[in-house]
């Protein structure tokens, strides 16, 4: 999610999808990597940092999802690379990103719409942060996962039946 001041960690896989208008990103899918760690959960990180920041760092955080737009896919390269199938993993997890990428637009759409409301009607950073958290709970397996969303990544082994059910249309041509 989008915390002032907190980047994924480096043993996360982010692949960085760019948006339109986004200026602080560079064109094409970018993927940073790192050494292996327990699995994030950024559902359990942003609650609380909501709960223990300052109003004015909560504010940062609003202006950063304005700024930064929807959310990115993230996924750990480790999972990938120690799959028995490797290639249908990657080749999966390329096709549930393009599901992703729909739907995070969506999502980011809607989040929006709740911060210009709750300003709207005087509520807190926080107040509107808690509404974005709940709406973040609504959202599909697959954006769960692919935001590390009280889930584990796309590419983790215990997720692999929702990444098949995710891309129902995926041809396994490396079979």
């Amino acid at each position: 999610m989008y915390i002032n001041g907190y980047t994924a960690p480096n043993h996360v896989h982010r692949v960085t999808i760019p948006t339109v208008g986004a200026t602080e990103r560079t064109p094409g899918p970018q993927v940073q990597s790192g050494g292996s760690a327990p699995e994030p959960d950024n559902r359990e990180s942003y609650v609380k940092y909501i709960n223990s920041a300052t109003e004015e760092q909560l504010a940062g955080s609003i202006d950063a999802i304005r700024k930064y737009g929807p959310p990115v896919a993230m996924f750990r390269m480790s999972d990938i690379v120690t799959a028995a199938n490797q290639d249908e993993i990657h080749g999966r997890i390329g096709r549930a990103i393009e599901h992703f990428e729909v739907e995070a637009q969506q999502y980011h759409t809607q989040e929006l719409a709740i911060i210009n409301k709750g300003e709207q009607a005087g509520k807190s950073s926080k107040e509107i942060l808690q509404e974005i958290v709940a709406l973040r709970d609504q959202q599909s397996a697959l954006f769960k996962m692919g935001t590390y969303w009280g889930s584990k990544g796309l590419a983790h082994p215990d997720n692999y039946k929702q990444l098949v059910a995710a891309t129902p249309g995926y041809v396994n041509l490396y079979a």
